[in-house]
């Protein structure tokens, strides 16, 4: 059911406006906005997955978790826009940089957000943000010494990946 300005989710009044499930509001305690996105059931495992994916990796260009409530969680306000082209190739590969950056933080916190598109990236003046981690996948971190990093994954006679998905070689 969606939220009307003025609404209360504990501490949290919400604003006007709200797309989907994520809503402008203002935390009445610490007198800031935030940014509240909602569950249409209490603390779903999907939630709790991207509360604590989020949660594991504290990274600039990663939006911030405030707060977990039953239903919602309590993320940074950013101000921007999703991502979309043609860019500049001095923006596009400094967008590029970043996101690089915020992937490679994450992985290495055993963190894979397995949904990466336009709409998850904002570009603000700060830089990019990355969101919405609500498909992530929560691993250990890796060690040197893991199969990774040490065998290689591909064997004579098998191909690891989906078909459809591959990159293609050259034509010849």
């Amino acid at each position: 059911m969606p939220l009307a300005p003025g609404a209360k989710l504990g501490p949290y009044e919400i604003g006007a406006g709200g797309m989907g499930e994520v809503y402008r509001a203002r935390d009445t305690r610490l007198n800031r906005e935030v940014a509240i996105k909602t569950s249409k059931s209490e603390c779903t495992e999907r939630f709790e997955r991207e509360a604590r994916a989020v949660a594991a990796v504290n990274h600039p260009n990663i939006c911030q978790l405030y707060d977990v409530g039953p239903n919602y969680l309590v993320m940074e306000l950013v101000e921007g826009m999703p991502l979309h082209g043609p860019l500049p190739i001095e923006e596009a590969v400094e967008h590029a940089t970043q996101i690089f950056d915020v992937l490679d933080a994450a992985h290495s916190n055993g963190v894979i957000h397995r949904d990466l598109k336009p709409a998850d990236i904002l570009a603000a003046k700060q830089g990019v943000k990355l969101l919405d981690f609500g498909l992530a996948k929560q691993a250990a971190p890796l060690q040197q010494t893991d199969a990774t990093l040490t065998k290689g994954l591909t064997v004579e006679g098998q191909i690891p990946g989906t078909l459809p998905y591959m990159a293609k070689g050259p034509e010849p």
